[in-house]
């Protein structure tokens, strides 16, 4: 407004023989239309898409660059017109948008038992992911589902003879995604296992209850994990947290021993007993059947440890 006054004030002193009158009065509103459909640019709406589109057609008025003067009614049609236009774009391209058809992937892999080595490593790479990981009864050493969006996601897959690495990664740094991609790991529970993960802007379930697995490695970003440790055999888990959440649910059968480094912004320890050397213990550590060795080193996280 301090704008479109201003410059009407010169417009009126410097071209008093051009703008007078009407002239002057249909200035102010076209500069109005045109500053207030400017924020289309900015963000997409079809109001201020009908104000650009009516500030255009009063500033070409104003300079006689229509075949014929307009007089208010014609202007008045023309408004209703633009916002009329403005809303059958959007309602065209919207439509248009819709019927895109989806590029989800549904990628499965399975590795038989007769290719597998003694122990298997798992690594996952993940962006903006749901990743559960969970014990089954099947015929195969593992088996791994993923949906993808291959528009948003560059999904890898990389098997060696010791290993399994997943990569899902997004395409464009700050996208608005509409749905996560989902990873599944289904392991066999006679197979041992290590796992190794690097998550971002994820949700992961890890359930390593009936899983023979030893070594556990996560570093997280900005994601909330939940982590069953397994009842088969002592484990070791390291964990390496930034601004996330992490939940650590403890069967009755499992007792833990938890070393913590670093910035916690809750915590919830009332199951554990802390130590002389300042590391923690479970309260059901006598009765347990195996232990879990946990170190985190955090940053600005929540930290929360139950027993089930």
């Amino acid at each position: 407004m301090l704008l479109t006054i201003g410059l009407l004030i010169f417009v009126s002193v410097i071209f008093t023989d051009i703008f007078t009158g009407f002239n002057l009065f249909q200035l102010f509103f076209s500069v109005l239309f045109l500053t207030f459909g400017l924020n289309f640019f900015r963000e997409r709406s079809t109001e201020y898409l009908g104000s650009l589109i009516f500030g255009i057609i009063l500033l070409l008025d104003l300079f006689n660059l229509f075949p014929t003067n307009l007089n208010f009614w014609q202007l008045f049609l023309l408004l209703i017109a633009s916002y009329l236009i403005a809303l059958g774009l959007d309602m065209f391209f919207v439509k248009k948008k819709s019927h895109q058809k989806s590029k989800n992937e549904i990628i499965e892999f399975e590795l038989p038992h007769s290719s597998s080595p003694e122990e298997i490593e798992i690594i996952t790479q993940a962006d903006w992911t749901n990743l559960t990981l969970d014990s089954s009864n099947i015929n195969s050493s593992l088996k791994m589902k993923a949906i993808v969006d291959k528009n948003i996601f560059s999904f890898k897959k990389q098997l060696d003879l010791h290993s399994l690495k997943i990569s899902n990664k997004l395409k464009v740094s700050n996208v608005k995604v509409p749905q996560r991609a989902k990873i599944t790991f289904y392991l066999n529970e006679e197979v041992n296992f290590s796992y190794k993960a690097n998550l971002n802007v994820s949700d992961a379930f890890l359930d390593f209850r009936e899983i023979k697995i030893k070594e556990v490695n996560l570093k997280v970003t900005a994601s909330k994990i939940t982590l069953i440790p397994s009842e088969k055999e002592n484990s070791n888990v390291e964990i390496n947290s930034e601004i996330s959440s992490i939940n650590i649910t403890l069967p009755k059968k499992v007792g833990l021993v938890l070393n913590h480094i670093g910035d916690i912004n809750f915590k919830n320890f009332e199951n554990m007993i802390k130590r002389d050397d300042g590391t923690y213990v479970s309260n059901n550590f006598s009765e347990a059947i195996s232990t879990c060795y946990i170190n985190v080193l955090s940053d600005m996280s929540r930290l929360n440890i139950e027993i089930i």
